[in-house]
């Protein structure tokens, strides 16, 4: 029964995280709030992505190239949808930190989005089983602009171990949202 309580407690705790999250992701002040841009900009993702490392510094996790049958089950991204793709794991399994960048065929910027959102709604669900990492994953953002996405789950470690679940998911939502600012500013 008190093991029953305790799931039921955690899938309550989630609910009521993802409706606070809803709101979160893009910055303040943004114009892309649908992805759309008026003028094409063409970004590498590798540059996107070193803009995403800078951010972090030394307390960047993801940093391992996450192999193709890893990236398959996890990303499973139709490839005509996708014109380039740069996805990072870290080493250390414990942690479930990733960022995929992802430079879409041209148009299919949005769906891609959709595929990824639907991927964080997985590890949402599945982490649920892990509770130590439940905050950094329900804080995971699928960011989009033009014919660009990403999925950033990624941030340094909360080291205060007595932190309420309600704290360690604004220290992980702060993390991640450097990551988001930094997607962003590549199409300033």
């Amino acid at each position: 029964m008190k093991v029953i309580k305790k799931i039921f407690s955690v899938c309550c705790a989630s609910l009521l995280m993802l409706s606070f999250l809803a709101g979160c992701g893009q910055p303040s002040g943004s114009t892309a709030s649908n992805g759309s841009s008026s003028e094409a900009v063409d970004v590498s993702i590798d540059d996107i992505l070193a803009a995403v490392k800078e951010a972090y510094g030394e307390n960047y996790l993801p940093d391992t190239e996450m192999p193709e049958e890893m990236l398959a089950a996890e990303f499973p991204i139709d490839s005509s949808l996708v014109e380039e793709m740069k996805a990072e794991c870290s080493m250390i399994g414990f942690h479930p930190d990733r960022v995929v960048i992802i430079k879409a065929r041209e148009g299919k910027g949005g769906e891609v989005k959709k595929l990824l959102e639907q991927v964080k709604e997985d590890k949402i669900e599945n982490e649920i089983q892990y509770p130590a990492n439940l905050a950094k994953v329900m804080s995971a953002q699928v960011v989009q602009q033009g014919d660009y996405a990403a999925f950033l789950l990624v941030g340094a470690v909360d080291e205060n171990m007595d932190a309420s679940q309600e704290e360690a998911v604004k220290f992980a939502q702060k993390e991640v949202q450097k990551a988001v600012d930094a997607f962003y500013l590549m199409f300033e």
